[in-house]
């Protein structure tokens, strides 16, 4: 008897094994180990210093460590495919901007992931200001200057790289201007500006947060906002609309997501952390310091924001005939 007894609560055992698992994931407390953030683009550009403070504050708030990861490559394209593959459980995310989720997958319709099917949103966390900056040694001061000297001569643009948000703001840029620019791409915003400050380039668009002190320490010359607005860091420099370019305007954000297929509890969970994180007084003071200018948007205005940008590019890159290089 205490044999059957034994036997039919085994039985029951497993009955129940195999019918609670999906609830017991449910409720595991995520997450468990330290989760990761992986910048598709080399350390020290604007992409980088907002996923830096994001995650030192995502950090105290979640109850792990957050690290950043640096995969630079192919305009962002590597470190972006990377997550688009990784496990869909919330420890892999990528922070993204216009050139991996909005440029690139425009102008190669063969890319590795898709945005909207290979990736979730999960927050706009920033936006940056971007300035129309060229070395000291060109004699332009203004974009009508600067204008007039690129069809005097051939100048030269640095980019944070083929296909990314720079390249097409400057291809934009020659397409309204009537003017012929040489693109020089680089990995990253950074080196891009060591060369302008070196005097290898002529100009470049560039982030205020990469190029703030080096304008203010007299390295290179900012003639213009590149933004739909005046830049918050350099008010005085009016946008290259308002210098003569009309219509002209190149905006840039950033934005985290995971891979598709995460579970909702997770991403609505690093929604609220990063949303929160990105209220706190002491971070938004950081951001702006750096440049940056802290959204703490949801996922949803994530989701709209693609979409909008994307709507907005696609004719522009047609339109424009710029070509991956």
């Amino acid at each position: 008897m205490r044999r059957r007894v034994h036997l039919a609560l085994l039985g029951l055992a497993a009955v129940t094994a195999a019918t609670v698992p999906a609830t017991a994931l449910a409720q595991t407390p995520f997450p468990e180990k330290p989760v990761r953030i992986v910048v598709p683009y080399p350390p020290g550009g604007a992409t980088d210093v907002s996923a830096r403070l994001l995650a030192g504050e995502m950090t105290k708030q979640i109850g792990q460590t957050v690290i950043v990861e640096n995969k630079p490559g192919v305009a962002g394209v590597i470190g972006t495919d990377m997550v688009a593959k990784s496990a869909a459980d919330g420890y892999t995310l990528v922070f993204g901007g216009p050139g991996n989720l909005t440029l690139r997958p425009i102008m190669d319709p063969n890319l590795s992931y898709k945005v909207d099917k290979d990736l979730a949103p999960i927050s706009h966390v920033v936006t940056y200001d971007h300035v129309f900056v060229v070395r000291n040694g060109l004699p332009a001061r203004n974009i009508q200057e600067f204008i007039k000297v690129a069809k005097e001569r051939k100048l030269t643009y640095g980019s944070s790289g083929s296909g990314g948000p720079q390249h097409l703001a400057m291809e934009l840029f020659k397409h309204m201007t009537q003017t012929d620019l040489t693109h020089v791409p680089y990995k990253g915003e950074a080196p891009a500006m060591l060369d302008l400050v070196g005097e290898r380039v002529d100009a470049a668009i560039i982030s205020t947060a990469v190029a703030g002190q080096l304008i203010k320490g007299g390295k290179v010359r900012a003639i213009a906002a590149t933004n739909p607005y005046r830049s918050k860091t350099f008010p005085e420099l009016p946008t290259v609309s308002e210098a003569g370019v009309t219509g002209y305007e190149m905006e840039s954000y950033g934005g985290l997501l995971a891979p598709a297929g995460t579970p909702a509890p997770v991403i609505e969970k690093l929604q609220r952390v990063a949303m929160a994180a990105m209220k706190v007084p002491s971070v938004q003071q950081q951001f702006h310091e750096a440049g940056l200018f802290p959204i703490g948007g949801s996922a949803t205005d994530l989701t709209k924001l693609l979409r909008k940008e994307r709507e907005k590019w696609a004719p522009i890159i047609k339109s424009s005939g710029v070509k991956l290089e």
